[in-house]
């Protein structure tokens, strides 16, 4: 069974501005501190781990500051995190901004599985997630930016509307697993396939993603001038920040340092001015979905 229909995003279509060339796509992580120290392979108690860092608080107070912008933005929620926080997730949908899938659990290889294995992890995350929100996810985000053309086609193959696992850059060892070519949407899947990627913006000039992380470990002028950057060239952004990004972090033995800089109260103040940043540029900011359905009528118009 598809889960996009014309129907559920017909109102999506009629409220987007089909001319717009500067279009910022605001979009969160939700994935908590225990799995970040499973990335690392930490020793962790997860019930300890998650008190230590709330991640039901930043989603919180993300969402405070996108109301204060007027900016709708997407969540890309993990099935385990929406059963830790099933009412910050509600909170997120009732604020009008978007839940799409983030995979099961954030496991390092969750979307490298088998094409079978995937579908079960995410079929399930999909479950979650509807009973939590009454609404079914039409967009997938690959934990850790990790997945192959296997994890396209089960989307596809499920009904997803859009990805956005996929960057013009790539990190050995830490995220991704294929470098995209593009800058802008694309179908990468070849044959009768709907599904558009949503590529990761990255800085054209530096091989880094737009992100909390590099945000905070090279400033607010980096990120500026790849958004500018972006654009320019007629191309969407597509940035991504983390709840953890703007909580204060435990120092843990095992996490590397470039995961403290300017976390907490820092990091909400460099999101703060940068929204107001992407406004003086008369960047239009919307959800993903509203930018992939708008990319849809284009193609069919």
């Amino acid at each position: 069974m598809k889960l996009y229909n014309e129907n559920m995003c017909a109102r999506a279509i009629s409220q987007y501005n089909k001319n717009a060339v500067r279009q910022f796509v605001m979009s969160i992580d939700v994935d908590g501190w225990p799995s970040l120290l499973r990335f690392y392979s930490v020793d962790h108690d997860p019930s300890e781990a998650d008190r230590q860092v709330d991640c039901a608080d930043g989603i919180l107070k993300l969402v405070g500051l996108f109301e204060k912008h007027d900016v709708k933005a997407t969540f890309f929620v993990t099935g385990e995190m929406a059963q830790k926080h099933p009412s910050a997730v509600r909170t997120i949908i009732g604020m009008g901004h978007e839940v799409s899938c983030h995979g099961l659990y954030h496991g390092r290889n969750e979307c490298l599985l088998s094409g079978e294995e995937q579908k079960a992890q995410i079929e399930k995350a999909i479950r979650i997630l509807k009973d939590i929100t009454g609404q079914t996810p039409l967009g997938f985000r690959a934990p850790c930016l990790r997945a192959n053309k296997t994890t396209l086609k089960v989307l596809s193959e499920i009904g997803f509307l859009y990805d956005s696992s996929f960057s013009s850059m790539f990190i050995p060892t830490y995220y991704g697993s294929v470098a995209s070519p593009h800058f802008k949407p694309y179908h990468p899947l070849s044959g009768n396939s709907d599904l558009l990627e949503i590529p990761v913006s990255g800085n054209p000039l530096a091989p880094l993603p737009l992100s909390g992380s590099w945000m905070r470990n090279l400033g607010l002028s980096w990120v500026k001038f790849g958004i500018k950057t972006l654009f320019k060239m007629g191309c969407p952004v597509m940035f991504y920040v983390h709840p953890r990004d703007i909580l204060p972090l435990p120092r843990v033995s095992g996490v590397p340092w470039h995961l403290y800089p300017n976390t907490g109260k820092r990091c909400l103040k460099m999101l703060d001015e940068l929204l107001e940043y992407v406004k003086r540029l008369n960047g239009q900011m919307l959800r993903a979905i509203d930018l992939a359905m708008n990319v849809k009528s284009q193609e069919n118009s």
